[in-house]
């Protein structure tokens, strides 16, 4: 006699258990490397945006003019820019380094990331 082998419905109901928590695990996976993925894509426009703030800074920010250029004034410095809907903010702050000789300008670029 002929033994007939069949797939009983607890095993389907098992290996399809094991299959959603498989598939479960690889759509997190996918999930979380998009938001790593935008969120350096989001640093990698500040760092760009933050060099645009500062070269015009580095060709008319001069010690010798100090009481007059935009940082010592509180006005003309680049202001905020959106590309793609994200908004980045400019925060200049400076210190004094050398007895006052030389001044340090620290530029902090904010923005809000889509969730």
């Amino acid at each position: 006699m002929l033994k007939k082998k069949a797939v009983t419905l607890i095993e389907i109901t098992v290996s399809l258990l094991i299959l959603a928590l498989i598939m479960a695990g690889m759509v997190n996976i996918f999930v979380a490397t998009k938001r790593l993925t935008g969120h350096a894509r989001y640093r990698m426009t500040g760092g760009e945006i933050g060099r645009r703030f500062l070269d015009p800074l580095q060709m008319n920010v001069r010690q010798d003019q100090w009481g007059s250029n935009c940082l010592s004034s509180g006005a003309g410095c680049p202001a905020a820019q959106t590309i793609d809907n994200i908004t980045y903010t400019p925060t200049y702050s400076f210190s004094n380094l050398l007895s006052g000789r030389l001044r340090k300008v620290k530029l902090t670029l904010t923005w809000n990331e889509p969730s």
